[in-house]
């Protein structure tokens, strides 16, 4: 076969190829793998595996395949198992932690391996799948240079053995696609079509596959061999007497000598998934929609007894109607608590059930920030003398006014303080810190109580969710008040974060426009 188009095979192959020494370091990638990485081709060679993908095992301690969590890499170890064994893997799933943004970002792949041989050298291609988008980008497609003779047989492997379809067609007159003849054809190319290559190698297109046309297939392949352009075909339905009916993937590059390149793959499974993947996202948000309606109902419900539970013992308790025993006093002071606690819990789902209906709106006011921290001074001091926590204030501010949300910015303040009051121990302390520039109002919380796991951390914003969620927990509540901290953040526009540790004490820190515009989430 013409090296050309060999090595244009391996360089226009629209999935990223990766061929990996016995040492695992990468010898060559192809024109996907360095256009899906980023990288050029010379700097990817010799780079680890992990390396190449800016895996975080492979930046942290003693680097790639020499960390703990690298024995679970499926990669590495799909890599090495055809380097032992001599067996070939075909679609494992797998994933990678990537670092994109300072944060890691996994990546999911169906992983193949195939061993073959280069100047009497084991070598593993590694084929990898990116899922994580179902749909692959169309690749941009160069003429490769002429190979040397050991890399014809690289490739004619390549060919041979990967498990997606190539048929290669020669366009024997430019002006017409009647034209097409079909000169070669790989084994995964029968199996997937159920149509043998020795009966069609040699006919044209419109002889092998007639219904073709009327899809404007025939067209689509010339028009590739005329303009050197690419084209990508998702959701090909086609079925005859001898081809079964399914949906193909189809991926056309031009190639050498009027050539042009097919690869596909049956997808039919791939879409009922996707299929049954939608219906579950709509049935989950209807699902959604009715929670949320049914606990802003019941919130309300809820709302008008236990307000007349609250006012009535207020009214008992300042003694207005007759004295009260100490017993009663205890009862009553227990009732009002209790019916207070409730009524912050309702509030809190009344209010994250607006949020999730897309129903709260941001009422924007100018208001000084020291009149907001003397307020939360005055509320939290009682709970904090109650624990001996010594409750610090470090106020850094620049502009003294502000453009915000003034309820819900005390809102922040107000959850993020008693959640440290809450989780400090007897005698510790917490500090609430704020910074202003000219544009940015940066607020943080920093206490000295029982910390928190980084296995945890990235989950303390999800609504409902508690690190001792078991029902013997110490430390009271529903669940919601980080989400809410976390959502009237992003309603005006901020973020927030946690630093923490087991142990050592947390610092919860956010940040917003001192002046936003936006009155609607």
């Amino acid at each position: 076969m013409n090296p050309n188009i060999l090595n244009s095979i391996f360089d226009h192959i629209p999935l990223t190829m990766i061929l990996v020494n016995t040492d695992g370091k990468i010898e060559n990638i192809n024109r996907a793998a360095s256009i899906k990485l980023g990288k050029e081709k010379k700097d990817c060679v010799d780079l680890l595996g992990g390396e190449l993908f800016g895996c975080m095992n492979s930046l942290k301690e003693e680097g790639c395949g020499k960390n703990r969590e690298c024995s679970e890499c499926t990669v590495r170890n799909s890599v090495m198992h055809t380097f032992e064994t001599g067996e070939n893997i075909y679609k494992k799933e797998g994933k990678l932690d990537i670092l994109t943004n300072g944060r890691p970002t996994p990546i999911h792949f169906l992983i193949s391996t195939i061993l073959i041989k280069q100047n009497n050298e084991s070598m593993v291609l590694l084929i990898a799948d990116d899922i994580t988008e179902q749909k692959i980008a169309e690749k941009k497609v160069l003429e490769a240079s002429v190979k040397a003779e050991k890399a014809i047989q690289q490739y004619a492997d390549i060919f041979e053995n990967v498990r997606i379809g190539f048929y290669i067609y020669y366009l024997e007159n430019l002006d017409d696609d009647r034209t097409l003849r079909l000169m070669a054809a790989n084994p995964a190319a029968s199996d997937i079509t159920g149509v043998p290559n020795e009966v069609i190698l040699g006919k044209t297109l419109d002889e092998i596959f007639p219904g073709l046309r009327e899809k404007d297939i025939p067209q689509t392949y010339a028009e590739v061999v005329r303009t050197g352009q690419s084209k990508v075909l998702e959701d090909i339905y086609y079925g005859d007497e001898r081809v079964l009916e399914n949906t193909f993937s189809v991926k056309v590059f031009p190639l050498p000598n009027n050539c042009v390149g097919v690869a596909f793959d049956n997808i039919t499974e791939r879409k009922k998934e996707q299929e049954a993947m939608l219906q579950a996202k709509l049935t989950a948000e209807d699902a959604n929609r009715t929670k949320s309606e049914f606990i802003s109902n019941m919130s309300h419900e809820l709302r008008t007894p236990l307000t007349s539970i609250i006012g009535f013992s207020d009214l008992l308790i300042c003694e207005n109607f007759g004295t009260l025993n100490e017993s009663q006093k205890k009862y009553i002071s227990n009732v009002l608590r209790s019916g207070k606690h409730l009524l912050k819990l309702i509030n809190d789902l009344l209010d994250f059930s607006k949020i999730e209906a897309g129903k709260m709106e941001l009422i924007l006011e100018e208001f000084a920030i020291q009149d907001t921290i003397n307020e939360i001074k005055e509320t939290m001091m009682p709970l904090a003398m109650k624990k001996e926590i010594e409750l610090n204030y470090s106020i850094n501010v620049e502009n003294p006014i502000i453009v915000a949300d003034s309820v819900k910015f005390k809102q922040i303040l107000y959850n993020l303080v008693s959640n440290a009051i809450k989780f400090t121990d007897q005698g510790g302390s917490v500090t609430m810190g704020i910074n202003t520039t000219d544009e940015i109002i940066s607020v943080f919380v920093k206490d000295s109580g029982i910390g928190i796991s980084i296995d945890y951390q990235d989950k303390l914003f999800n609504p409902f969710y508690q690190v001792d969620s078991s029902n013997a927990r110490e430390y009271e509540g529903t669940g919601l008040g980080l989400a809410l901290v976390d959502k009237f953040v992003e309603m005006h526009g901020g973020n927030i974060w946690v630093d923490s540790e087991v142990g050592n004490g947390s610092t919860f820190t956010f940040r917003i426009p001192i002046a936003f515009e936006n009155k609607s989430f």
